[in-house]
């Protein structure tokens, strides 16, 4: 089984903080968690139907 990165767990809660009642990020709420571009934001994480879960978006940027 693989193990979750040193810094997963204070990205995911980083998250929850900026979004505490959310599950599934829309690519504009990724775009203002991260301070990217739209465009950049798409390219680098994997959305499905517009949507990203928070932990992978936590797994992603760890």
């Amino acid at each position: 089984m693989a193990r979750e990165k040193p810094s997963y767990r204070d990205n995911l809660e980083r998250i929850k903080e900026m979004f505490p009642t959310k599950e599934l990020l829309r690519v504009g709420e990724v775009v203002e968690f991260t301070g990217l571009s739209r465009w950049t934001v798409r390219k680098m994480f994997e959305f499905n139907n517009g949507y990203i879960s928070v932990a992978k978006l936590a797994r992603a940027i760890s």
